[in-house]
């Protein structure tokens, strides 16, 4: 079934299609340090900025943080991700599975860990891993995208539009042109070009200069521009909006 009142044509090859995603996803966000609370040892809420993954902390100071506190789930699972974010890969998964069951910040280290396994190229894993981290907490919209990434990389096309469209809905953090780049691109790959070109230019708007957007735009364009783009300003809402 056709998206309604959209043209459909050949898709893009899913391998560019994927590392455009990636490229774009793992750009944007600044590194901070907010301060760290006993959040683990006394069970209050943290802070969604810290459990959806918007904050990014100094990896030198969260190993020391660790060092004095190794028992602390909060401390293990921002470290994790520290690590993850310095490249230290095999450092962060061994810290990181240590916490992934954990009910207060197990979505945020089983969304570490998809992103982990994304970049090995493990995406059963990564599906898996971020399946795990949505069911821990439904609101967390790093753990949707990745999700969609995961099924964008084993063509499950339908099941990522629904996952990034999720993570679109609920995004709060920063760098939500990602998102909308992942979308659209998901969008190319089943053949709906025109809406793709339409949310990519419209991320543009957003911040023009992401050199990523003009990338994208030009490379599904030259490929598979249709014969004629309808340039719609305003198409109709269900075609784009999150359900």
């Amino acid at each position: 079934m056709t998206h309604p009142l959209t043209t459909r044509i050949h898709p893009l090859p899913v391998t560019l299609l994927f590392v455009l995603a990636l490229m774009l996803s793992a750009c944007g966000g600044t590194e901070t340090s907010s301060s760290l609370s006993s959040t683990s040892a006394t069970s209050s809420p943290i802070a969604t900025d810290i459990l959806y993954g918007d904050v990014h902390d100094n990896v030198s100071n969260m190993r020391g943080k660790y060092d004095a506190n190794p028992k602390d789930a909060v401390i293990a699972a921002r470290y994790g991700k520290a690590l993850r974010e310095s490249g230290d890969i095999k450092g962060a998964k061994t810290i990181l599975l240590g916490v992934a069951g954990d009910k207060q910040v197990g979505t945020l280290a089983n969304t570490e860990l998809s992103a982990i396994y994304l970049s090995q190229g493990e995406f059963n894993k990564a599906e898996n891993a971020a399946r795990k981290a949505k069911q821990q907490d439904n609101n967390n919209y790093r753990a949707w995208r990745n999700l969609g990434n995961a099924l964008d990389a084993t063509e499950k096309y339908k099941e990522g539009e629904t996952a990034f469209r999720k993570a679109l809905a609920l995004w709060t953090g920063t760098d939500k042109i990602a998102v909308i780049n992942n979308l659209a691109l998901n969008l190319a790959a089943q053949g709906y070009t025109d809406q793709s070109l339409h949310m990519l230019y419209e991320a543009q708007k957003l911040d023009p200069d992401r050199v990523e957007i003009e990338r994208n735009i030009r490379i599904i364009r030259t490929l598979n521009e249709p014969a004629i783009y309808s340039g719609k300003k305003h198409p109709p809402t269900e075609n784009i909006a999150p359900k």
